[in-house]
């Protein structure tokens, strides 16, 4: 809604970037303080921290640009603008793991320095989705879809809405999703034919958002003014709730190093993620499939797989 605090001359002070900001200092000071009370340096953990979250741009732009190479490789000049948008937290988390495993494993084994730094990604990647909502992007899908159309595994959304708007006969872009709304502010009865079913659009939930035309957020861009699922605080509730139940473990020097808080951060962002992503307008898709179910599923099967290899190599002493 409020991209940026305040603009001077071209420099703009970015909440989207100042949320990560804060989440990196977050997380640098309690890390740090953690680690020195494992008597650990505190100084590498600051700069394998710093290493991984450089890492983890690049990887979450690469990512990105190749799911959207149809884009790019008609606009190549465009790779580099990653200040245009186009970071994806999948290829972040690939980038900034990989980066930080070839800075550090010569110094620290992998499960130990995951088990220290993971809680906090957790709760950064939650405080980073109000980033998110102040530019208005990484937005659900207008509360009028019917549930049925939302939770598929198969991405049926966007059939869906070209038959809604074929159906009403609207316009493309933002005046034909105005002329949508305001049917609907009309109390009218919307029904639509879609896969020899018959859907009423309404609000199935209250509590929309409604992104203004100022600053042309994506959002608005692609509904214009008809309330979405904010999916940004969705994220957001479930990445606190998941990483203050990391941190709890992360507090017993018995865990760090054991792989179950690094097991624990997978099942849960992969379970969060694919849950959201239901929700969401703007996915990456492979084929008709959203790629962070994709992923999600993978990365569940890798938490789950290292909790219990570890769990049978404790259980064999």
């Amino acid at each position: 809604m409020f991209p940026y605090l305040f603009k001077i001359g071209n420099f703009e002070l970015r909440i989207y970037s100042l949320m990560y900001i804060i989440a990196i200092f977050i997380g640098l000071f309690f890390i740090k303080k953690r680690a020195k009370s494992l008597h650990q340096d505190p100084g590498i953990i600051e700069n394998i921290i710093i290493v991984s979250f450089f890492g983890g741009i690049i990887g979450a732009r690469l990512y990105y640009v190749l799911l959207r190479w149809d884009f790019y490789s008609q606009y190549p000049y465009e790779i580099i603008a990653f200040w245009h948008g186009g970071l994806a937290i999948h290829g972040g988390l690939i980038g900034g793991v990989l980066t930080g495993y070839l800075y550090a494993w010569k110094r620290y084994n992998f499960l130990y320095l995951s088990d220290l730094i993971l809680p906090f990604l957790l709760l950064g990647q939650g405080i980073g989705r109000f980033g998110n909502f102040a530019n208005g992007e990484a937005h659900g899908v207008p509360t009028i879809t019917p549930p049925d159309i939302i939770f598929r595994f198969k991405n049926i959304f966007p059939e869906f809405w070209r038959v809604v708007k074929s159906t009403f006969n609207l316009p493309d872009g933002v005046e034909g999703m105005n002329l949508l709304n305001s049917m609907l502010e009309q109390k009218k009865v919307l029904i639509v034919e879609f896969q020899n079913r018959v859907y009423e659009l309404k609000e199935y939930v209250p509590f929309g958002v409604r992104f203004p035309s100022k600053y042309n957020p994506p959002a608005y861009l692609e509904f214009g003014y008809l309330p979405v699922h904010p999916t940004f605080f969705y994220e957001m509730i479930l990445n606190f709730i998941g990483a203050a139940i990391l941190i709890y473990f992360w507090k017993k020097d018995e865990q760090i190093g054991k792989g179950v808080i690094t097991g624990l951060y997978l099942i849960f962002y992969g379970v969060i993620r694919g849950f959201v992503t239901t929700f969401r307008a703007d996915d990456l898709m492979v084929g008709y499939f959203r790629a962070p179910h994709i992923v999600s599923f993978v990365l569940i099967l890798i938490g789950g797989l290292l909790i219990y290899f570890r769990k049978m190599r404790g259980n064999n002493g």
